[in-house]
This record gives C-alpha cells, structure tokens and sequence, in this order.
C-alpha cells in the first residue's frame, strides 16, 4: 500500500516508522525530517510506537515523494503530505465532511425501506399506519437494534486491525460478525414467523391492529440475513475509510424500492409493503458485494489499496468460533442501542395507551427523530473509523484531535437540524398524512422534537467517539441509567399522571432529559480518556492474527 495519498487525511503508522527512520539525504528529505521532530516532542505516544515497531511490518516509501508544495501554508502542506503525527484540527475536520457526506446519503437511504412503507400505509388509514407503527418497532427492538447492536463491535475492531496494518485480520472479523448476528437471530426469526400475532396481543389490545403488525413482522423477517450482511459489509469497508461504496448502492437499491413498495401496496395492499422491504434488502447486500468485488478500484479508494487486500477467504470454522473478542464489545454496544431503542419504542407504546390518533402521530415523530438522527450517527461513524485509525497505529494525540473536532462539528450539525425541523414543520407534518387530527397533534408536539435533536446529536457523536475508543461498556451503562431511571418515569409521569396527562409532550419531554444526560457524560469521558492508554489496548487486540 502506498504510504501516501494526496487526496485524504487519513495515516497509517508504517508511514510513520518510515518516516521517523529513513535516513534522506536529499534537502526535501531533510527538511521534512526536521518538521517532523519538531512535532514529535509535542507527542506523548513514542513509548507505544517503539512497541508497535517490534510487533509491525516495516517498509520503506521514497524520500522524493515528501516535498513542499509552493504557495501552501505549513498546514495545508502537511495535509497535502499525509504525516502521521502532524494532523491538525482542520485536517480532521476535512476528513470529517468528506467521510460523512457520503455517510449520511448512506443511512439516510438505508433507513428509507421503512419511511416508504410509512408514507404508503399511512395514506390507506390510521389503524394501517399504527400497524406499521408497531410492528416496525417490534423489528427494531428485537430485530435491528441487535443487528447494529452487534455489528457496533466492527466500529472498533475493524478500523484498529486496518490502523496496524493486519489487514486479513479486518475480514476475520467481518465474518465473525456476521456467523454471530446469524446464530442470534435465528430464533428471533422463528418468533416473528410463527408467533408474532400472539407477542403482539400482550400488549395491543385492538385485534385488528396486532393481525396487521404481525403480518409485517412475518414478511420482513425473511431479508434479514441480507440486511446482516449488508450492515457487517459495509462496516468492513468503512473500516479502510471508503464510504461512497455504500452510498453508491443505496443510490440504485433506495428508488427501486420506493417504485416496489406503491406498487406492491397499490397491489397487494398493506402486506406488499414488507414484502417490499424484505425484497430490497437481499439486493441492497448483493448489490454491495459485487461493487466490492468487481468495481472498487485500488487507485479511487483513500489508501490506494483495494478493499480484498483485507479479506483473507472465506473460513466457516473461524467465522462460529472464538467469540471472546467480538462479544466483549459487541455486547455493551447492542445494550447501548437496545437501550435507546426500547425507550423510544416504549414511548410509542405509552402513545398506544392515549388513543389511536396519538400513536399515528407518535409514529410519525419517531420517524422524524429517525431521520434526523442520521446526520450527526453518520459523523460518529466517521469519527469512530478515524480514531480507531489512529489508535491501531499508536498515535494517540492525532486520536484525541479527532474526538475533538468530532464533536464540535457534531454539534453544529445538531443545530442545523434543529433549525430544519422548526422551518418546515407543517410541510413535514402535510407529508406523512392528510389525517387533520393526527397533523395538529404532530405540530403540537414538533417544537420538543426539534429541541430533540440538539442532545440526540451529542448522544450519537459522543457515542460514535466511544466505539472508536473501545469504550462501549461506558455508554451501554450510562444509556441504561439515563433512560429508565431517568427519562421513562418522567415521560409516564407527564403524560398520565401530571396536570398535562394525555399529551404526547411528556413523553418528548422525558427522552430529551435522558439524552442531555448521557450526551453529557460520554462526552465527559471521550474527552477526558487516556489515549496512551487507548493505544495500548488496541495494541493488545491487533497483534494476534488468531482471535
């Protein structure tokens, strides 16, 4: 792999070595040497470095490929030549936009399956969309929330193999992934095909709207492996910093699918949209694997290698064995998002018990909240891949920046969206339904949904901070606090016990508290983490090719 990409900010610590050893003789050689001692005594991480040199493969890049480019100042030089330990802020701020960007095309689309089936179902009637409404939410809580839930690990351990240069190791991984969501989800499955009328009923009492439920639950659970494996896929190539792969696919599968849910609904009625879902995503995974295999070029991605370089071939006996690695993050990653997914999921029940028209309209703040939400997860996600980056090549002062700059520019971002909501909110409130009762509603109760999204932002960069850290035991236990110890009984409290019992408000009220307080905390501790430390972990986990 090149050593150098003049397109990208992203570093390798075999670069690093390379660079801090090579003896040049040339006076760019020289110079650069000398711009890279002068920041190397602001670095606290040469400990670690000296040991990831006794545990990596060394390599060597020509001394004329570092030179200074004419004109630029010291920083956009430095961005130009991709020096490991000389990142600044406005680098990584670069990386930030440009790995999001794509990010946030790609979650936006994925999630977009279900926010069809929203607008298709919603025109045929209320008990149609509180249908959908539900048994969506029992795929998110037991279906996909497990899925991301898991998958979450990938966030850490992939781009920390990819940042130390054990490449193979990232596939090893991604098929575990993959053998272990499978092997959790297989009876989950059988659930939602055999019995998912009768889970529905302990907690819906109108018969119809459970027959309904369950009938989505029993369509959609036949895509679910291929929605594992497009997830688990696209964290494999998030891991090397390609991003557009995934946006790419979304591109096509996202149009098909809105064409395939009105027709298929148009149809068949309510059942054509999960079919519709399941349908797509089987393709959105086959779509993913042949761009990888066949269209990713080494020269377009941002360490000029290709993506395969990183799978080793497939291995069934490793893929359903030794777990420890994975399941000691996959497990505090899937109660993080369990966690957050239940209590929004418990709002929607908590509606359910108001009327039918509440739960209409709780449906469609949900899916707002949802959709929002993919703007600042997608930036955690960038944030995760480039810290963890940074930590699997031992450099820990380039990693704290990134959470920094992270964050910030999380924060913004929550802002904007913020902002959106407020200015559209009728035109947002129009597009869901044309049920007058349920818009009023949705309007009554847009403004805590856009105060909302300020602390979600935090909640979702903090998070994503986290992961790349390895820290997602901090966030599974601060989720579980902050939301059912805090946010629940204040939403119940508010919307059926207080003077303003029977409005939705409370319940937005209770998640907003919850959300300030776990933004606060994780970004308390991403801030205040030992990255040395962090170093030294991902160390530890990356120099054994058997896991």
């Amino acid at each position: 792999m090149s050593g150098l990409n003049r397109d990208d900010g992203s570093f390798s610590s075999l670069d690093e070595q390379t660079l801090t050893t090579t003896t040049t003789t040339s006076n760019e050689g020289a110079e650069h040497e000398a711009l890279l001692d002068k920041k190397s005594r602001n670095t606290p991480s040469s400990q670690v470095l000296n040991q990831e040199a006794s545990t990596l493969s060394s390599g060597s890049v020509p001394a004329g490929d570092y030179h200074a480019v004419d004109g630029c100042d010291q920083e956009e030089e430095l961005y130009k030549l991709r020096v490991p330990e000389t990142t600044t802020s406005m680098i990584e701020l670069r990386a930030l936009v440009r790995n999001a960007i794509p990010s946030v095309v790609t979650f936006l689309l994925e999630c977009s399956p279900f926010t069809v089936s929203v607008f298709a179902v919603g025109h045929i009637g209320a008990n149609e969309l509180a249908a959908v409404s539900l048994g969506s939410m029992t795929a998110n809580i037991t279906g996909y929330a497990t899925i991301q839930g898991i998958s979450t690990a990938l966030d850490t351990l992939c781009p920390q193999a990819f940042g130390a240069k054990n490449y193979t190791l990232v596939g090893d991984y991604m098929q575990k992934c993959i053998a272990l969501s499978i092997t959790f989800m297989f009876p989950i499955l059988i659930c939602w095909i055999f019995f998912g009328y009768d889970l529905i009923r302990l907690v819906v009492k109108e018969p119809e709207t459970a027959r309904l439920a369950a009938t989505y639950l029993r369509y959609v659970a036949f895509g679910i492996p291929g929605f594992i494996g497009f997830e688990c896929g696209k964290r494999f190539l998030q891991a090397q910093e390609i991003y557009q792969v995934g946006a790419y696919v979304l591109l096509i599968a996202a149009p098909i699918n809105v064409v395939m849910t009105l027709s298929f609904v148009k149809w068949m009625g309510y059942a054509g949209a999960p079919i519709a879902v399941s349908i797509n995503y089987w393709f959105m995974a086959l779509l993913l694997f042949l761009a990888t295999t066949f269209m990713v070029k080494a020269d377009k991605t941002p360490h000029k290698m290709n993506p395969l370089q990183c799978w080793g071939g497939l291995d069934v006996h490793k893929a359903f064995s030794r777990w420890g690695q994975l399941a000691s993050l996959a497990i505090p990653g899937l109660i993080m998002i369990e966690a957050e997914f239940i209590a929004f999921e418990i709002m929607t029940l908590l509606a359910s018990l108001i009327s039918t028209k509440a739960l209409a309209a709780q449906s469609i703040g949900t899916t707002i909240a949802y959709l929002t939400y993919q703007v600042p997860f997608a930036i955690g996600i960038a944030a995760s891949t480039r810290i963890a980056n940074f930590l699997g090549a031992g450099l820990a002062e380039s990693a704290k920046i990134t959470t920094r700059v992270s964050l910030i520019f999380g924060f913004a971002m929550s802002l904007v969206n913020c902002a959106v909501i407020l200015g559209f909110q009728r035109q947002i409130a129009y597009a869901f339904t044309n049920d007058e009762e349920v818009v009023s509603i949705v309007l009554a109760i847009i403004w805590f949904i856009a105060v909302m999204q300020v602390s979600d932002g935090m909640n979702a960069n903090t998070a994503g901070c986290l992961r790349g850290q390895g820290q997602t035991k901090v966030g599974g236990i601060v989720n579980v606090i902050s939301y059912y110890v805090v946010g629940v009984p204040i939403s119940i409290y508010l919307s059926f016990f207080s003077p303003w019992k029977g409005l939705l408000a409370g319940l937005w009220i209770g998640s907003t508290v919850a959300l300030t307080l776990i933004g606060g905390v994780q970004c308390w501790y991403a801030l205040g983490s030992n990255f040395e430390t962090l170093c030294e972990n991902a160390r530890k986990r990356t120099i054994d090719t058997i896991v």
